[in-house]
């Protein structure tokens, strides 16, 4: 396959660059295999939500395979906290560098606008993965699942799950966050169509696993009447199996979540969680890099793209449809 090459736009900014970026994917392990294209090779960077997170390690992953097959120079950069500051000064440095393309996981829809602004004034492609930003003049494309479908998904098979009764409890991230948001919105809404069922609130574990455990430990002692909590991501769900499971109601107050990780499949397996939407990270990251080649060779590149989902429940979690989905913690 013929290595694609920076557009005549961006000689200069291309001259700046010293010498082919190493790949380097430590959340995912692996390397570049090498390149001896210098500057002609086109450059893409992924600035993950945090790292060690197994969604966002196998949107490296996704990254990293494609890039090997087009003969692109591939790079992870990332921090292990959510957190808009530190992905800001990530993003700055990255810019600083200035790679062809920026393959980002938002940490804040508004408040990444500025740096991810400014890569694109520099002549960026700006990929946004899993999440838009609220300013969408910014990014050349967006890549993910409709969070909203799998929100209802969730709830769907929730209210199966407990007769169509009882209170549900919702634990997100933080507020403001675009992603958790329409997945609660998703969630609500089919719960709405089941008339004895009742929404509580949401709480926020700001992304800890700990701070999840609390609050659902906490609602299952104190609410005779919950049935169910709803998690919005990979920590609160993790955190929510052990907070139900410290408060002696596992079985009885049902977890059903969003992704997958090591403790997560174990506990399909063991069937202490319920059920869980499990997106496809790997495509994704797969679809940002084979974008970012498209738009380099002049190529149209759809402002919005999906990606597929399934449902993972103790009784499909060994089947070959849902393995392709789950997530990785090493590219091997």
């Amino acid at each position: 396959m013929t290595t694609p090459r920076r557009p005549r736009g961006r000689a200069l900014r291309a001259a700046a660059l010293t010498a082919t970026a190493t790949f380097a994917l430590a959340a995912c392990g692996g390397s570049s295999g090498g390149s001896e294209g210098g500057d002609d090779r086109l450059s893409v960077v992924y600035v993950p939500g945090l790292t060690g997170n197994p969604f966002y390690n196998t949107v490296g992953c996704g990254g990293a395979a494609k890039a090997e097959e087009l003969g692109v120079d591939f790079e992870v950069q990332g921090s292990p906290e959510f957190d808009v500051a530190r992905q800001t000064a990530i993003v700055n440095a990255v810019v600083a560098d200035a790679p062809d393309a920026l393959m980002i996981s938002v940490t804040d829809s508004t408040a990444m606008k500025l740096p991810l602004a400014e890569a694109k004034a520099a002549g960026i492609d700006v990929i946004t993965i899993d999440g838009d930003l609220e300013d969408k003049s910014i990014a050349l494309t967006n890549i993910q699942s409709d969070n909203e479908e799998g929100g209802a998904l969730a709830a769907e098979n929730l209210a199966k799950l407990v007769g169509g009764k009882g209170a549900v409890l919702g634990i997100n991230q933080s507020p403001g966050n675009p992603i958790g948001e329409a997945r609660e919105k998703g969630f609500k809404d089919k719960l709405a169509e089941y008339p004895d069922m009742t929404y509580l609130e949401t709480q926020y574990s700001e992304n800890s696993t700990a701070t999840a455990a609390q609050i659902a430990s906490a609602a299952a002692t104190s609410n005779p009447d919950l049935v169910g909590v709803y998690t919005m991501s990979t920590n609160n769900t993790e955190g929510a199996i052990t907070g139900v499971r410290e408060a002696g109601k596992t079985g009885v107050v049902r977890v059903v979540g969003y992704d997958t990780s090591e403790p997560i499949l174990q506990a399909l397996e063991d069937g202490t969680v319920d059920g869980v939407v499990v997106q496809y990270p790997y495509g994704e990251g797969a679809t940002g890099v084979q974008s970012a080649v498209d738009a380099s060779q002049g190529e149209d590149v759809p402002r919005e793209q999906t990606a597929p989902f399934v449902f993972a429940t103790p009784e499909n979690q060994a089947s070959a449809e849902v393995q392709q989905y789950v997530y990785k913690t090493d590219c091997a």
